[in-house]
């Protein structure tokens, strides 16, 4: 694994707060830069994804202060949210024992349900850290062109070859939209979130037009609206405000969007070599195939 240049970043914020958040999407490598940070000091680890982990935590205030002196490092925190109240007096307590810093490393792959639950009860206890795939700081210059190809997923950027990072990167959108999608209470078909994200990823960093958007998807603009807010949310679509001096103007103006990272734009975009289009990209219906890279 190549090294983060958050790390720094991520110690520094251990330091000075009670507890961290580490946000970034599914597998961009937020435990691994966890558990190597662990490696340097007493921590616990725990996937709240996995039932036999969340056990653990049936009585947490029990086993927070059975690890009051270890890092206790909480993944995919969000699987939890009525945790949060229970850290918000653990904290507190700590707070009155001298043990303020470096109690919690919280690992979340939703943005918003994340900063909301956090945000409502560890105001001032809590800092935000959020890690994308690797950047163009954190690769050798002379894979600057396969960091474009394949994107900055580590295990997209580090697999052996074109052809299984393909294959990586294939199988990673398909889970997100079949599977981690309604896990978040979206009732979105796959295939209409599939067609939508390919409209994205072909309007890369242009003015969003969600009427546009709409009649390709037979939905209205504000449908589009939630589709984007969903996809935000996730951690795989930037939303740029638009910028003017006025900042009212600046809240009703058209955002610009972008897909975080190249490699998981559809194949056609992300490929190396020009792949022939299935759709037009701006309707999202099948029609005249064209290999333009937007």
């Amino acid at each position: 694994m190549l090294p983060r240049r958050l790390s720094a970043r991520l110690n520094h914020l251990l330091s000075h707060s009670p507890a961290v958040v580490l946000l970034g999407p599914r597998q961009v490598g937020k435990t691994t830069l966890a558990l190597e940070l662990s490696a340097a000091r007493p921590s616990v680890y725990l996937d709240l994804e996995d039932e036999d982990e969340r056990v653990k935590l049936s009585n947490p205030v029990r086993y927070f202060a059975d690890h009051e002196s270890d890092l206790v490092i909480l993944d995919e925190v969000h699987r939890v949210p009525e945790l949060f109240q229970r850290l918000r007096g653990v904290i507190d307590r700590g707070r009155r024992q001298s043990k303020e810093n470096g109690r919690f490393l919280l690992l979340g792959s939703a943005a918003m349900d994340l900063l909301r639950q956090s945000g409502e009860s560890l105001a001032g206890r809590i800092s935000y850290l959020e890690l994308g795939p690797f950047d163009a700081l954190e690769v050798p210059i002379a894979a600057t062109e396969t960091l474009w190809v394949r994107g900055g997923f580590p295990r997209s950027f580090l697999a052996e070859n074109d052809a299984l990072s393909m294959e990586w990167r294939r199988n990673f959108m398909r889970t997100y939209l079949e599977r981690d999608v309604p896990q978040f209470g979206s009732r979105i078909s796959a295939e209409t979130l599939r067609r939508f994200w390919t409209m994205l990823a072909h309007n890369q960093a242009q003015v969003l037009n969600a009427a546009n958007l709409g009649r390709g998807l037979g939905v209205d603009g504000k449908t589009v609206a939630g589709y984007l807010d969903l996809l935000v949310d996730l951690l795989l679509v930037r939303r740029l405000p638009a910028w003017h001096q006025n900042v009212g103007k600046r809240l009703v103006k058209s955002p610009k969007v972008y897909v975080r990272d190249s490699g998981i734009a559809p194949p056609s975009l992300a490929s190396a070599t020009k792949k022939l289009c299935s759709v037009i990209p701006s309707s999202g219906r099948p029609g005249k195939a064209s290999s333009s890279r937007r």
